[in-house]
């Protein structure tokens, strides 16, 4: 196999890709820094890199995801591993990082304790973003897919986090009565009819963590109805849901009794989240 320097692969691909992503592919190849492209560009790739770069490439130009080709996201500030069976790390999900620990914070001040549940996983990016962050929380992270397991315990490791556990289960399913201060959940909220989402998000990310029943509203009322019984009292409901879904899920939660519902919005000024008490 004929090999390259740093700077003719960068050149000869850059027609059909992305400079940004063929340097993030070289990055992964070399296990360099950005600099190093820089400062190095007519370092003659070894066969095993070059081999490894024009794979990447390749599958770069079959449309596959980023992360899907590097094996891994940036999310708050931690680095999550990622295949195709766990949705890729959204960056708008960082905001309910946020919110989610000042609201923790505050419970933990005044009880000196706090358990917290994310309910279907993926990459395990919150719960274990939400851990990696405060050590002294309780955080157990549920998934009802085996083919998301791995991934969750690789993230684990990798984030050197002790204070949480990994249950595979079918979201609330068979957990103990006021058990979580707070219950986060990202679940599949696009309806199956949907022609706004993207091509390479559709083939490529697994659906079962895309699409829901009843214009993609199902699974967000299963996690509503049944974490009245999981939550504490006085306990908190974190829900991320689709662009125009904002209005039915605030209905849905004062349909079950829950208060204080407050909205927040994405980065592109949507109603992305909402935050509602148990009472």
């Amino acid at each position: 196999m004929k090999t390259f320097t740093i700077e003719h692969n960068l050149e000869m691909n850059k027609s059909s890709i992305k400079k940004s992503l063929l340097e993030y592919c070289m990055m992964n190849c070399l296990g360099k820094q950005k600099s190093y492209l820089f400062r190095e560009r007519a370092y003659k790739l070894k066969k095993n890199e070059q081999e490894k770069f024009n794979g990447m490439v390749r599958a770069l130009k079959s449309s596959i995801p980023v992360a899907y080709v590097l094996g891994n996201q940036p999310f708050f500030n931690y680095t999550f591993e990622v295949n195709s069976n766990v949705l890729i790390p959204r960056p708008e999900t960082e905001i309910m990082i946020s919110h989610i620990l000042d609201c923790g914070d505050k419970i933990y001040k005044r009880t000196g304790n706090m358990t917290i549940l994310d309910l279907g996983a993926g990459s395990g990016c919150i719960g274990l973003t939400i851990a990696a962050e405060r050590k002294n929380w309780n955080v157990i992270l549920t998934e009802k897919f085996y083919s998301c397991a791995d991934i969750i315990k690789q993230n684990m490791f990798a984030l050197k986090v002790t204070n949480c556990h990994f249950i595979i289960m079918d979201w609330l399913r068979g957990l103990r009565e006021n058990l979580a201060d707070i219950i986060v959940s990202n679940p599949p909220y696009i309806e199956y009819e949907s022609i706004l989402v993207d091509d390479n998000v559709k083939n490529f990310e697994p659906n079962t963590a895309l699409f829901a029943e009843e214009k993609g509203l199902s699974d967000i009322k299963k996690i509503i109805e049944s974490s009245q019984e999981t939550l504490k009292e006085n306990g908190y409901l974190f829900l991320e849901n689709g662009y125009d879904q904002s209005d039915d899920v605030v209905n849905l939660l004062r349909e079950h009794d829950y208060r204080d519902i407050q909205v927040f919005m994405d980065y592109n000024k949507i109603h992305r989240f909402t935050c509602s008490r148990k009472i």
